[in-house]
């Protein structure tokens, strides 16, 4: 899904919306602090993973290898 859904993805804990999640474009879902977003349409270093640091919908992009 575009942005990701919250509830869809995999929850590690009793936390609500605490996990991996995934879609296309950049994440727009609420989830918990710490949780994790796969984008599947990611071209670049700085736009394929992203982590929450808010428990809201702030997501920062995480740097990846090549």
């Amino acid at each position: 899904p575009a942005g990701g859904t919250a509830g869809v993805g995999y929850n590690f804990s009793s936390t609500s919306n605490f996990g991996v999640f995934f879609g296309s474009g950049a994440p727009t879902l609420s989830a918990a602090k710490g949780s994790l977003y796969l984008r599947s349409d990611g071209t670049t270093t700085n736009d394929r993973a992203y982590i929450n640091t808010d428990a809201g919908t702030t997501w920062t992009a995480l740097t990846t290898a090549a």
